[in-house]
């Protein structure tokens, strides 16, 4: 594999774990047309010093994108970026297929999204916009480094523990009904399901956590 293919080939993963697509990607860094990108994807050069300032910007791990190793430190720029972030459309169309398979292909199922937050190895939420502290009745920033097993029902979390340590294929969708604890502290119900992705270069684990009221 030559020097270029092997860049290549982690440019395009950082891309698509990143950003979903090509085309998402050069519309959040200002590339106006996504065929520029065709030569760096397939090996024919590498970028030069304005691409490799775009990508930096966007969070990518400029020294893995070029030699394959990682930063040696624990929040590397690649590593720390949440390979399942993505816009709201993104997370809507997720949402929209877990639940067009649950459903068994009902068409009159419209899935609403209420809130949503991003969820570290360690059970962690880490990334909420706010989202699903309103949801919840908390004040802002309340549940910031706040573990699910802190808000779920004590019983509940039995289960979603249980499944959460099933080995999994990269890219699993696990679906539950738990009660969470409301900003009174009263549990309510909640229809809830996590997109679970394992980090690049890494063993560990990170979720997409999407929320509606259980019976929406």
């Amino acid at each position: 594999m030559s020097s270029n293919t092997g860049f290549s080939q982690r440019l395009r993963e950082y891309i698509l774990q990143k950003h979903g697509s090509v085309n998402s990607f050069c519309k959040t860094v200002g590339i106006k047309y996504p065929a520029q990108m065709t030569p760096y994807l397939q090996g024919k050069c590498r970028p030069g010093k304005k691409m490799l300032e775009r990508l930096k910007n966007d969070g990518a791990d400029i020294q893995w994108l070029q030699s394959g190793q990682m930063k040696d430190y624990p929040l590397a720029s690649l590593s720390s970026a949440m390979a399942f972030s993505r816009s709201r459309m993104d997370i809507d169309n997720l949402f929209r297929q877990v639940h067009l398979n649950v459903g068994a292909g009902t068409d009159r199922y419209k899935p609403v999204i209420e809130a949503y937050a991003l969820i570290d190895d360690s059970e962690r939420l880490v990334d909420m916009t706010g989202s699903i502290e309103t949801f919840f009745g908390y004040e802002p920033n309340a549940l910031s480094e706040t573990r699910l097993n802190q808000l779920i029902h004590p019983e509940d979390y039995v289960f979603v523990k249980s499944m959460l340590q099933r080995q999994r294929q990269d890219d699993d969708i696990v679906t539950f009904h738990s009660r969470f604890k409301n900003g009174e502290g009263i549990y309510v119900p909640v229809e809830w399901c996590l997109y679970i992705k394992c980090k690049p270069m890494s063993d560990l684990r990170e979720y997409t956590m999407i929320l509606r009221r259980s019976g929406s």
